[in-house]
């Protein structure tokens, strides 16, 4: 089956993926499985000690990267957020833990600007109002790096995420139309950017799915068929 994945620009076909994710209009907030269309849900951790629960988990989500992108991601992105430390103008305890995520930001920012072609798209939706007081998040930005035929370190960044200890990052396939990103060792959203993208992959993930949202997905495929 053939798919309409270019888009002509000023003269210059671009992939249909690249230019939803380089679209501002493109949030990709939590909890991507319900704020998207056609959009599938699986479980990764499971098992009945934590060695086999967590042993599951990283086996799934290599397993379900592979089902997606036989020849590699073409591109990855993740969020920048920018923190308000002083906004009510004293300092305050609870800055630390933005501070903290901030280096951990800009780690990954020094070796993804290094070593892969790149964008950023600038002031998306946040989850929180400027004023939040928890949070004070001011600004997000996206920043996408594209593969260029260099193979990205996928186990590194699976990994990091099942185990609470990376980025948030997702990985996309211009060629396939979607979306793969991990939450954390419990599971993770795969979004389809077509009906027949996400048709096509209902069946190929099924053993995947989690049972929670299972009726839902079903309802999602069976509403596609019309």
């Amino acid at each position: 089956m053939l798919y309409d994945i270019l888009s002509l620009e000023g003269g210059v076909y671009i992939m249909i993926v690249e230019k939803i994710i380089c679209d501002t209009n493109f949030s990709y907030l939590h909890p991507y499985f319900y704020n998207n269309e056609f959009a599938l849900r699986c479980e990764l951790g499971i098992g009945d000690n934590e060695k086999e629960y967590m042993e599951n988990a990283e086996k799934r989500a290599f397993e379900i990267y592979h089902i997606l992108f036989p020849n590699g991601a073409d591109a990855i992105f993740f969020n920048y957020w920018d923190y308000d430390y002083l906004c009510d103008g004293d300092a305050n305890s609870t800055i630390i833990p933005n501070i903290l995520e901030e280096k951990q930001q800009l780690t990954l920012l020094k070796e993804c600007f290094k070593k892969y072609r790149h964008k950023v798209v600038k002031n998306l939706e946040t989850y929180d109002a400027p004023e939040d007081d928890t949070y004070n998040l001011i600004k997000r930005h996206r920043i996408i790096c594209y593969a260029d035929k260099k193979a990205f370190n996928y186990k590194k960044y699976i990994l990091a995420q099942i185990n609470g200890k990376g980025q948030d990052i997702s990985f996309v396939s211009f060629d396939n139309e979607c979306i793969f990103s991990i939450y954390d060792d419990r599971g993770c959203d795969i979004v389809l950017l077509t009906k027949e993208r996400f048709r096509h992959y209902y069946d190929l993930v099924k053993p995947y799915f989690l049972d929670f949202d299972m009726e839902e997905m079903n309802n999602r495929y069976n509403n596609t068929n019309v």
